[in-house]
């Protein structure tokens, strides 16, 4: 069930947001983007990266991922493997071992320069879904603590050597992640592997930093050098921690890292702006870059935060569908009561119904007439005159006449009576007449099946027949036990005169023996069959009530259930958009129900086009009524226009719903755009901690992401804008669902990080007790 429910939400969310974007041009990248990931413990952030590309580029599936890996990796038609060779298992060589054994391996070097080989050529066959080709952008993604870290210049520079076979300008950006939140196990060891690596980092992105080995390696074993000349490696290198820049843990740990490598990607590669707009100021990559570097020839690393509020739309469905089952599940409820006389017809159970039944189970009355023939035993009038009815019955056909009745009259009924039971059953008629009617439905049903109901009470009506109708039994049988005891010679029959022949007396008094007591039987049988039928239907109503008594519990858990989801839905919306999503909207969809009631009529969601009076849940249970409410609200109440508002007016509506509840000031449109802003700034914050970082080494740069004409971002681009430090921007997408704010900030030296001034002595006593972690020198220079 709750699949059922969460597909409904998910589907309404793609197709919302796919309706919202429709006219997003620039979520695109204009050049080709290759990504290398290195090492084992990266498989999580290349998985990561590469669903977000693949959901939030229009060219994302023209993008490349290159995984250098030793055991783990992840098999995707866009990634291309290429196993690294294995560390040694002593964890004193571990990292060192990797580089060693790099250098010496030939066959790991030749298979490396097939790998990269190969990727250099698939991006190139990618180029026309690209509108720029000729620079192409290297997007290095690793894991501070990965020992594979340690071949990060060669698998670089071997990687950008190809492409630069291929494209005139090729661009390298690296994207480090650093895991401060560490569980206990092994803490010291990874600590100190990431120390060493953004050690050997700040050593490539100085000013003066040059590589040249021999990594270039045809088929026949022809080994080529791989320069680089004095410059960092890479053109920015970020730092992405799981820890803000306000020494807090990020809520979502590395996922939110792994999106802000993704937005960072598209932000270094996107289409140029269209468009200019006061107050706007576009992104450009090498101002960036020349404005975090301050003090030339001094390594300076770059960070990000993203904070994004987007229409909580997975709440919203969830709270509608909530809503409109509350108001479905009232009508339910609120069912025409029936009155007795109603009930019985409906049911068929009126008197005339009921004969009708009767009359199609019991015989023809020719049925005594066939009787007469019956053989007899000859004896005379004169001796059954001395004996009383029963008495001259057995002596006249010793016990055939009870024989045929039973066989001809009996059986046969019975017969019809159970053939007309199973044709025509109560829950048959109840789930026709009753539940199926839009104007009473499966709670009608239900209280009219009740012990104690009110209006009609089915088991009351059928047990004061029951009752009648037994007493209507008892009383024949006295009667015929009475007929059985009187005497031939007493009854009231003419036999003829002295001259009448005994044959003929005694056929005269046959016939009136057979009319006596098989007319009886057969007035008996007609009574014990409507004693059959009404205690079937008894037994048939309690079976019944008990049926529909499961599925009114199943209504009230899904009631309980739909509730409580909508509920840990909105409540997980935790962000500034959440606010009064369920005071909204179920105004909202109370005020839309009503406008179709007025046009459509009271009942009509009740028909079966539409939800349903309850009659699904005897087929497919509650499967088939979630799926006909999920439906309705997709036709019915998700089309309607307040869920066609524009991002700000909807978040506005949803922020003054409160006044009439609370009695606040209603929110204006201007607090409301101070407290986004705020919202988005507050958790825009970077995701790294910097020790003492002066205001005059920190560069910073927010871009939001979000239609440019909207009024908040009109708001915000104005905002201060003569008193900020930092430059401000809006990355135009147009007809957002939402808005995202990206903060960057750089400038800042691996002194003034916090994680490396708290954990660099654990690399240097890892050190002094053996460990082994600096790359060994062969060809390279540096």
């Amino acid at each position: 069930m709750r699949d059922l429910i969460g597909e409904f939400a998910t589907q309404y969310v793609t197709e919302l947001e796919r309706q919202l974007d429709s006219g997003n041009g620039q979520r695109s990248i204009q050049n080709p983007v290759l990504f290398l990931f290195l090492g084992d413990k990266s498989v999580e952030a290349l998985q990561a990266v590469q669903a977000h590309n693949e959901h939030n580029w229009q060219n994302g599936h023209g993008v490349l991922y290159v995984h250098a890996y030793q055991d783990k990796t992840w098999e995707h038609p866009q990634v291309i493997g290429c196993r690294l060779p294995q560390a040694d298992a002593d964890k004193k060589k571990m990292r060192t071992s990797i580089h060693e054994r790099f250098l010496l391996d030939e066959a790991v070097t030749m298979e490396l320069n097939k790998v990269m080989k190969l990727a250099s050529v698939r991006v190139a066959e990618m180029g026309k879904l690209f509108t720029a080709f000729q620079q192409v952008n290297i997007a290095v993604v690793a894991r501070a603590d990965d020992p594979a870290t340690i071949l990060l210049p060669e698998l670089t520079l071997l990687l950008k050597g190809y492409l630069n076979e291929l494209f005139k300008n090729v661009s390298v950006d690296l994207y480090v992640l650093l895991q401060e939140k560490n569980n206990g196990e092994a803490f010291g060891f990874s600590t100190a592997l990431s120390v060493s690596f953004l050690e050997e980092v700040t050593r490539y992105q100085r000013s003066d930093y040059s590589y040249r080995a021999n990594l270039l390696v045809t088929e026949d074993l022809v080994k080529l050098p791989v320069e680089h000349a004095p410059a960092p490696l890479f053109s920015l290198a970020y730092l992405l921690s799981d820890k803000t820049e306000h020494g807090l843990f990020i809520e979502g740990g590395m996922q939110e890292n792994y999106e802000l490598i993704s937005k960072l990607v598209l932000l270094n590669n996107k289409k140029v702006e269209s468009e200019f707009h006061e107050s706007n100021e576009g992104y450009n990559k090498l101002q960036f870059m020349r404005s975090i570097t301050v003090d030339h020839g001094q390594t300076k690393f770059a960070s990000a935060g993203l904070s994004k509020v987007k229409r909580p739309t997975h709440a919203i469905a969830l709270t509608v569908l909530s809503a409109v089952f509350d108001r479905y599940w009232e009508r339910l409820q609120d069912g025409e009561v029936l009155p007795k006389t109603k009930a019985r017809e409906k049911l068929g159970l009126t008197a005339h119904d009921l004969q009708r039944k009767l009359a199609g189970i019991l015989p023809e009355d020719h049925i005594l007439e066939e009787m007469t023939g019956l053989m007899t035993s000859g004896i005379s009038y004169s001796e059954l005159c001395s004996m009383n009815i029963r008495e001259a019955e057995l002596a006249l056909f010793d016990g055939s006449s009870q024989a045929f009745f039973e066989a001809n009259v009996v059986s046969g009924a019975r017969k019809r009576l159970e053939h007309m039971l199973s044709q025509e059953s109560l829950a048959d008629t109840i789930q026709k007449a009753i539940i199926e009617d839009e104007r009473l439905g499966l709670y009608a049903a239900y209280y009219l099946t009740a012990e104690h109901a009110n209006g009609a009470n089915l088991l009351d009506e059928l047990r004061t027949g029951i009752r009648e109708t037994s007493r209507q039994v008892e009383q024949i049988k006295a009667e015929m036990v009475d007929l059985y005891q009187e005497r031939v010679d007493r009854q009231d029959i003419r036999v003829g005169g002295f001259f009448t022949r005994d044959k003929e007396r005694v056929r005269t008094f046959i016939r009136h023996l057979l009319d006596a007591v098989y007319g009886k039987k057969l007035e008996l049988l007609d009574w014990e069959m409507m004693l059959s039928i009404l205690v079937s239907y008894e037994k048939q109503a309690e079976q019944i009530h008990r049926q529909l008594g499961e599925q009114v519990e199943q209504l009230e858990a899904l009631h309980k259930q739909l509730r409580e989801i909508a509920q840990t839905s909105v409540r997980e919306a935790t962000d500034y958009l959440g606010k009064n999503v369920d005071e909204y909207y179920e105004s909202v969809v109370h005020e839309t129900i009503r406008s179709l009631e007025a046009s459509r009529g009271s009942d009509f969601y009740m028909e079966q086009r539409y939800i349903g009076s309850g009659a699904l849940l005897s087929g497919n249970r509650l499967a088939g009524l979630v799926e006909r409410l999920c439906q309705f609200c997709r036709n019915e109440i998700l089309t309607r226009a307040p869920f066609a508002l524009s991002f700000e007016a909807e978040l506005l509506a949803r922020a003054n719903v409160g006044a009439a509840y609370d009695n606040r000031t209603v929110l204006t449109k201007g607090d409301l755009f101070l407290d986004l802003a705020m919202v988005l700034e507050e958790r825009a914050a970077v995701h790294i901690e910097v020790f003492h970082f002066l205001q005059k080494h920190r560069y910073e740069e927010k871009y939001f992401f979000a239609d440019i004409h909207n009024d908040f971002v009109q708001y915000a681009l104005h905002k201060d804008e003569n008193t900020r430090t930092y430059k401000l921007g809006c990355i135009h997408e147009e007809q957002k669902s939402g808005i995202e704010k990206m903060n960057l900030m750089g400038g800042f030296g691996m002194e003034d990080l916090m994680f490396y001034r708290n954990n660099k002595k654990y690399h240097a006593s890892y050190e002094d007790s053996g460990f082994v972690f600096r790359r060994v020198e062969g060809d390279e220079t540096s």
